[in-house]
């Protein structure tokens, strides 16, 4: 019992710090075990589940088990973690994962994403934001929609602080909002749009030369699509499913972080209830 309580902690310990070194790590062993994973392990386990869409970490635990014979829950996780790492596996939720992995959707900024950005960070030293345009849904939407109109998304209490920023820089065309339901558009044919950033919403950073852009996942971007009817109002019904269809086709969606985002904007049931509705072909297990 100790012995493998022991395992267990070192087996953790050695999994975050390869997280650090995993692009030169060496073949390590744990009491005789071999942690990296093998051609043929990877061969064997695509053949096994090449028809599931969708299975969980107990399932692998327990397959190898099966195949491999007495299995320690450590050495599972660590599997899962480098099977990941090769893009072998992909995970579409907490736990779940599938074979059909699709790449991370990853937006490139323009030049006017990047002045903005650069306008921000000289005023306002480590404060959290995003930026990003929507002509960034014209991939997924029927129509090509003549919008090109940057969303600035920043903490509530800076709002009126940055349209006054952006404006002694020379862009007039602001529209910004308190709470989302108030939108200030008067006489803009083409504005910038200045929201409050909703805590914990789900960011990725994107690289354009030397310098990163924190921007939004594709999950925030469809949940946002969603519910803000008021600023999307282009893109409802068919439209709307149409987006969801492609991007979910196209890129990785992780099913934990688009329902965590859209629960912390009180959307949650709502969005399961309308994925089930018009995509009964995916998991069942992501909307549960």
């Amino acid at each position: 019992m100790i012995i493998n309580y022991l395992y267990q902690i070192y087996t953790k310990i050695l999994i975050i710090w390869l997280k650090f070194e995993f692009k030169n790590k060496p073949k390590y062993y744990t009491f005789g075990v071999n942690l990296i994973v093998k051609q043929r392990t990877i061969d064997q386990l695509s053949e096994a589940f090449k028809e599931r869409e969708a299975f969980s970490a107990k399932d692998l635990f327990d397959y190898w088990t099966l195949t491999e014979g007495p299995f320690n829950k450590g050495t599972s996780g660590w599997r899962i973690y480098e099977l990941k790492q090769k893009r072998i596996l992909q995970e579409i939720k907490k736990g779940w994962y599938t074979l059909k992995v699709k790449p991370t959707y990853t937006p490139v900024p323009d030049k006017h994403h990047i002045i903005i950005d650069n306008i921000i960070r000289e005023n306002y030293r480590k404060v959290l934001f995003t930026i990003w345009n929507t002509n960034w849904l014209n991939e997924f939407s029927v129509h090509q929609f003549n919008k090109d109109n940057l969303i600035i998304e920043i903490e509530k209490d800076l709002q009126e602080s940055l349209r006054d920023a952006l404006q002694e820089e020379e862009f007039t065309d602001l529209a910004w909002s308190i709470g989302r339901k108030n939108l200030q558009f008067s006489g803009i044919k083409n504005p910038v749009f200045i929201l409050p950033l909703i805590t914990r919403a789900p960011l990725q950073e994107v690289a354009v030369g030397s310098q990163k852009y924190q921007v939004p996942t594709l999950e925030k971007i469809l949940v946002d699509i969603y519910d803000d009817l008021a600023l999307f109002y282009f893109l409802q019904g068919a439209e709307l499913e149409r987006i969801f269809e492609h991007a979910i086709s196209r890129y990785a969606i992780n099913f934990t972080t688009l329902f965590g985002y859209a629960k912390r904007r009180n959307k949650e049931d709502v969005l399961k209830a309308y994925l089930k509705k018009n995509f009964p072909s995916l998991p069942s297990i992501v909307t549960e």
